[in-house]
């Protein structure tokens, strides 16, 4: 197993107000960090994950905790594989329910002659939105995102059959 350096965001925050710590557990979660210990994340170190850590750290501060972040290495390499696995699970479920909704919407696409509704486009918006940000938690980009791709696509193509069919919709209420 190739080792791996990691980032560890270790921070502290006042008890008052609540709102502090649910900011920041919002954010970790945002860019898929996993819990190393209490008040201890950790990411993959890259550059993206620097950067994430390094504003979050700043927030922290301006909140009136404390932040630091530093580098660290598992000594032993079943620790490293364990927390590879929680950061694989994360993206895996992730990808499975957008997997799951994609398919459940072009099912519902294809019954409905691929004629899409205003929600059912704002529903795709969504899905790329959630696509988009599981992807950039996909820190080890070992899954295969082929399909959620294919259907997503699909989906895009819709969207642009439904615009255009409003557009000539609205051309032609206006030219009444």
């Amino acid at each position: 197993m190739h080792r791996k350096s990691w980032l560890a965001l270790g921070y502290t925050v006042p008890a008052s107000p609540s709102k502090a710590r649910v900011y920041i557990w919002r954010k970790l979660k945002e860019c898929g960090a996993e819990y190393f210990k209490q008040g201890v994340a950790v990411l993959p170190n890259f550059s993206q994950s620097m950067q994430q850590f390094s504003m979050l750290a700043q927030k922290i501060r301006q909140m009136g905790g404390e932040a630091s972040i530093v580098e660290l290495r598992f000594v032993d390499p079943v620790d490293e594989a364990q927390m590879t696995a929680r950061f694989r699970k994360q993206v895996e479920n992730e990808y499975q329910e957008l997997l799951d909704d994609c398919a459940n919407a072009l099912h519902e696409l294809r019954l409905a002659g691929k004629r899409l509704t205003e929600p059912q486009a704002e529903r795709v918006k969504q899905m790329v939105k959630r696509y988009c940000k599981t992807r950039s938690k996909d820190y080890f980009r070992e899954a295969d995102t082929n399909e959620i791709e294919a259907g997503l696509n699909e989906m895009i193509d819709c969207v642009k059959g439904f615009a255009d069919d409003l557009s000539k919709q609205l051309r032609s209420l206006m030219e009444k």
